[in-house]
């Protein structure tokens, strides 16, 4: 009898030393904590559900372009790797030097944007110069210009913060770093991609807290430059309004969003079954890359691509959760670039398959095959895990930080914004937003 009890005395004590150890971890007050955990739980997932439908959509292309079966799949486990390795360099990454040479790293895009244009230099494929490099190691510069754009405007944001209602000091040089960068992408062309890094710019403008009788007129101004380019080409303008009637262009234009929609409603509820979907046998462009969301919605069914939206929708809401305790405002601003990147992203490439959106060409995030972007997400996140990992014990105490998304006045600086941004609504988006339309129609 004594010895059954010292067994289970022992026992209990040995559970007790790994559950204490479990709730440090979780703590985690010198180190990582459940931020991290989340954010890394999302990433393994939604990269788990990312190869296993490149597998399942990849394998047709990789016949019919005259290789093995699995070659595309395998050089998308290469770039996994990679991507793997990128977001543990992004998680120790210091951000005080990514603050320190931001200008440096948009320039640097710059001239490999400018490359990617010159004959014999960048990879022309279906008529667009998008890569440089050789054989299967080739790198997509736009992809790392929407980083670089995140991490300029939060730079300029940050260390101008006290001159942030100053249109030239802000405003102007991020607009100007953005412009230039997205005309450059635009001529590849890419237009898609060219939306994204507008957007990733205007998401840390506007948590930034730039003026509104600013930020407005600028953004009117965008959005006519954009509808312009959209429209000024036959070819643009036929590709962009064929979604309003996709029936009518079944056979030109609208042939990808009418095989999409064909696609999503032979998945029904429950779905065809991984890998038994008909979509990726010459009937869908681009299975393995711009349309992948397709294949789910045919093989995973209604039910497969609502729980893949809603882990995409939740890994963006998480970033946006961690930016509002991030312990600096570089670091804070920075997560809500990225987030907007990703939420653009999402939305434009979710948009098209499903017929609301023009296509734009652009991938979904961890989903869809392509190196360039599987890799800079991966060393985005990695970034926004850094950030995590920096998280106060007592922002995770309370539960939120002293920061809110829209007015990022955080805890550990007070001198971050003017006292007006400072007073903005702390409880909540709506109440942010409802105070700045307030304050523009104010001045």
């Amino acid at each position: 009898m004594t010895t059954g009890v010292l067994v289970r005395g022992s026992r209990k004590g040995f559970l007790n030393k790994i559950s204490s150890r479990i709730l440090v971890l979780l703590r985690a007050e010198d180190g990582f904590g459940p931020e991290n955990h989340v954010l890394v739980g999302l990433i393994a997932v939604l990269g788990a559900i990312g190869i296993s439908m490149v597998l399942s959509t990849s394998y047709v292309p990789s016949l019919t372009s005259g290789h093995s079966a699995f070659s595309l799949f395998e050089r998308q486990l290469l770039w996994v790797v990679f991507g793997i390795v990128a977001f543990g360099v992004g998680t120790r990454m210091d951000l005080n030097f990514l603050l320190k040479y931001r200008g440096l790293f948009v320039l640097l895009c710059g001239f490999a944007l400018v490359a990617v244009l010159i004959p014999h230099v960048g990879i022309n494929v279906s008529g667009s110069s998008r890569w440089v490099g050789f054989g299967i190691l080739r790198i997509q510069p736009s992809e790392i210009t929407k980083l670089a754009i995140a991490i300029f405007a939060a730079g300029v944001a940050t260390t101008r913060a006290d001159e942030i209602g100053k249109f030239n000091k802000v405003l102007q040089p991020v607009l100007l770093a953005t412009g230039l960068s997205a005309g450059l992408v635009l001529l590849e062309p890419d237009m898609g991609t060219a939306m994204v890094i507008g957007a990733t710019a205007i998401g840390v403008l506007f948590a930034a807290g730039v003026r509104m009788r600013h930020f407005i007129p600028t953004m009117i101004v965008i959005t006519l430059f954009g509808v312009y380019e959209a429209l000024a080409k036959t070819y643009r303008r036929e590709r962009m309004l064929s979604f309003l009637h996709p029936w009518r262009d079944r056979m030109t234009y609208a042939y990808q969003e009418v095989q999409s929609l064909v696609a999503f409603a032979t998945g029904h509820v429950t779905g065809a079954g991984p890998g038994a979907g008909q979509a990726k046998w010459g009937f869908l462009p681009n299975p393995q890359t711009d349309f992948i969301f397709s294949v789910i919605g045919q093989e995973l069914g209604a039910i497969g691509a609502v729980i893949v939206l809603a882990l995409l929708a939740l890994m963006v809401f998480y970033i946006f959760k961690i930016s509002s305790r991030a312990s600096t405002r570089f670091g804070a601003l920075l997560c809500v670039g990225i987030g907007s990147w990703l939420a653009a992203q999402v939305v434009l490439n979710v948009g098209a398959v499903i017929g609301l959106l023009p296509v734009t060409g652009v991938p979904l995030p961890l989903i869809s095959a392509g190196g360039s972007s599987l890799v800079v997400i991966l060393f985005a996140l990695g970034l926004v895990n850094s950030v995590a990992k920096d998280i106060t014990p007592l922002a995770r105490s309370k539960g939120k930080g002293e920061s809110s998304f829209f007015s990022l006045a955080g805890s550990v600086s007070p001198g971050w914004l003017s006292m007006k941004q400072r007073n903005l609504s702390m409880s909540g988006a709506i109440g942010a937003v409802r105070d700045k339309i307030g304050t523009f129609l104010g001045r």
